[in-house]
């Protein structure tokens, strides 16, 4: 059946009323505002983290996640939907049978009297009708199911992205968790150090109880640190687990070790905005449903018009099984429908204004999904260019504090300066570290959003 479909919209097309479709086009800029490489990734943008764990998830997620398995559902479901407006431009042929037994009662007319008699009565035969596509409008209802079905294919599309972001940004996140916990737990002991110090200062008489107050809080406020970067890191393993099909402590084993924080290490391949029409799903999704729309006044417009439907039937009849196949039971009948609409209030006409302003809005929809696109991309490109320059200063920062440390610590070595030396320099490096571990995370999150805002590369198919 869907090699038919093109030949029924072609013999169609002489005759369909409504607009033919022509794909709408934007007015685009020549490229993006910040000058990154614009040739795309030769691969699936998730790969370029060259992290095995990464794409292993990711393919746990496109195999399993109950959404997208909802959603490929229903691409399946107007697909089959096109198959069925099809159909329906092809002679239907209906075969059917018959078996009866009638009983007529006694009666007496004028004192003449007949007996009660029993009958029977067998048929078969087939039924034939072929409504003639006219105007176009069964062709043009194949034409805004197969529209139809390729919007919903673009949603599925939006799907999986959404899905593959999510996956990434978690992971990503996870890590991040896992290493600002680290740098918190060492911030924590540096803190347990200088009690330590502080108090065996205070019991020789060389300290004041102000000092060690003021070390014991922040040893507790460091403490304090702690359960809330756990629990971020408890909701990223239970949105992976959920995120793959499966339940939320499912990958707790497979996740307990930390692992670095992945980091593309070439710049992105935005592509030029011409390709971004072609790549987001949204976008996709809404030329679609343009086209579905404009198809649809071809429907309400061939209304107006009369319809004609031929019709005929075959068959055979007899009052006995065994006579049944006999020539001479035969019955048929054929002719013609004509249905002419005449007077209906002006319902078909407002149908056809209905049709129309839909397909001007889908239009606009269009026009705005664009835009909006558009913006969501420079808008990522920025946020991701400025954290990107924010992770150069804080690593520049954090070797300074590193070598800070080292000086502090060989001084106190040679005796030219106290341990508070070494432990202050050692907490401004953890501070630090925790910094640049946390603008590490935020700038692959954004690097993660620029991508599904460019609509992840090539179309998914």
């Amino acid at each position: 059946m869907k090699r038919l479909i093109p030949l029924v919209l072609l013999a169609v097309g002489a005759c369909a009323q409504g607009p033919d479709y022509v794909a709408p086009q934007a007015d685009l800029p020549q490229g993006w505002s910040l000058p990154y490489a614009t040739a795309p990734q030769g691969r699936e943008w998730w790969q370029a983290f060259d992290d095995p764990q990464v794409s292993a998830l990711v393919v746990r997620a496109l195999a399993a996640n109950p959404d997208l398995m909802a959603a490929e559902s229903a691409v399946r479901a107007a697909r089959a939907l096109v198959d069925k407006a099809a159909g329906g431009t092809w002679p239907q042929v209906d075969g059917t049978a018959d078996a009866s037994r009638s009983r007529t009662p006694a009666t007496e007319t004028g004192g003449t009297k007949t007996k009660a008699k029993t009958a029977n009565s067998f048929g078969l035969g087939f039924d034939a009708s072929w409504e003639l596509d006219l105007w176009g409008r069964l062709g043009r209802q194949v034409e805004a199911a197969m529209a139809t079905a390729e919007a919903s294919r673009a949603e599925a599309d939006g799907v999986r992205l959404t899905l593959v972001g999510d996956v990434v940004r978690n992971y990503v996140e996870l890590r991040g968790y896992q290493l600002r916990l680290r740098v918190a737990r060492e911030t924590m002991e540096s803190y347990a150090d200088t009690v330590g110090l502080t108090e065996a200062k205070f019991q020789a008489g060389t300290g004041s109880g102000l000092d060690l107050a003021r070390a014991q809080a922040q040893l507790a406020s460091s403490k304090a640190d702690l359960p809330p970067l756990r629990a971020e890191l408890a909701v990223r393993l239970h949105a992976l687990g959920v995120l793959t099909g499966q339940h939320p402590q499912a990958l707790a084993q497979l996740l307990d070790q930390p692992g670095t924080v992945p980091n593309m290490a070439a710049a992105p391949g935005l592509g030029l905005p011409a390709d971004l029409v072609r790549n987001r799903p949204d976008i996709r999704q809404a030329e679609r449903q343009l086209a579905a729309a404009t198809a649809q006044i071809g429907v309400a417009q061939a209304d107006l018009y009369p319809s004609l439907t031929l019709s005929g039937s075959v068959g055979l009849s007899a009052v006995s099984a065994g006579t049944l196949l006999e020539m001479a039971g035969r019955t048929w009948s054929f002719g013609p429908s004509l249905v002419l609409p005449l007077l209906d209030g002006g319902t078909r006409r407002a149908e056809v204004d209905y049709r129309v302003a839909l397909a001007q809005q889908a239009g606009e929809t269009w026009r705005s999904t664009v835009l909006a696109a558009l913006g969501e991309v420079e808008d990522n490109l920025a946020v991701w260019d400025q954290q990107a320059r924010r992770v150069q200063a804080l690593e520049l920062a954090v070797a300074t504090s590193r070598a800070a440390l080292e000086l502090a610590t060989e001084l106190n070595d040679k005796g030219m300066s106290s341990y508070l030396d070494v432990l202050d320099a050692m907490r401004e490096l953890r501070s630090l570290e925790a910094q640049l571990a946390e603008a590490q995370v935020q700038a692959v999150t954004d690097l993660v959003s620029l991508y599904k805002s460019l609509g992840g590369g090539a179309p998914f198919s």
